[in-house]
């Protein structure tokens, strides 16, 4: 099988689970594409010109006149491949989220988080209780400032430990947005996630991955803006 046969059958078959997508029969693939991306929904955004590019490619070799067929490259081949692979599993939460999860406990010192957090670019930090078992908070580079807005100085020694500032970090006070999702939540809904609060002038801080979404379990992964904005 040459290349352009490849493409050929490689686009069918984006056509036919792109069409899944809408399951609507009445509409176009051009008109399916525009409603999936409205929806911002990938590869549809993410691939915009490389679709319409493959798009044109098929109609022009398909309408081909006196067998004049256009080149169609292996990386052309393997990019499609990877853009139907994706049409048909959707990436989920976990393949997105930031892993190996850097966490404290409220026994923990503040300095030395901030730190690291300084070093290793980290933006959120959740916090558990002295058991390491269940979140309390999550620590940011806003925390202290918000505490300074509300409280006046706060003076942070070595000997300061996020108990000390619970007030600052507790989770159920927290100024900032913090959502949770589960692992098997598709990507796009945490982007549109995103999305939404920035319209709505919201600030979505993260989005803290659990096993099912519930802030009462572990936190095996996090997504923040600057994720969004680096991988989508």
């Amino acid at each position: 099988m040459n290349n352009i046969e490849k493409f050929g059958k490689l686009f069918i078959e984006f056509e036919v689970e792109t069409k899944k997508k809408i399951n609507n029969d009445n509409l176009t693939l051009d008109e399916c594409i525009k409603e999936l991306k409205l929806k911002r929904q990938n590869p549809y955004i993410r691939e915009d010109s490389f679709i319409d590019f493959c798009r044109r490619l098929r109609n022009i070799n398909y309408h081909n006149i006196n067998d004049n067929y256009y080149l169609i490259t292996d990386d052309t081949i393997n990019k499609l491949k990877e853009i139907v692979e994706e049409v048909k599993h959707p990436f989920k939460v976990s393949s997105k989220a930031t892993i190996n999860i850097y966490s404290k406990t409220l026994k923990d010192k503040v300095l030395p988080t901030m730190n690291d957090m300084n070093e290793k670019s980290y933006t959120h930090i959740p916090i558990y209780d002295e058991d390491n078992k269940n979140l309390v908070g999550v620590f940011s580079e806003n925390s202290l400032f918000q505490y300074v807005m509300e409280d006046g100085i706060i003076e942070v020694t070595d000997k300061t430990t996020f108990k000390d500032i619970l007030k600052v970090i507790d989770l159920e006070k927290s100024k900032e947005i913090i959502k949770f999702v589960a692992k098997n939540e598709m990507y796009d809904k945490v982007v549109n996630e995103f999305i939404t609060e920035y319209k709505e002038k919201n600030k979505l801080a993260c989005v803290m991955v659990t096993e099912n979404g519930t802030k009462t379990e572990k936190v095996i992964g996090i997504i923040t803006a600057w994720d969004v904005i680096g991988k989508w």
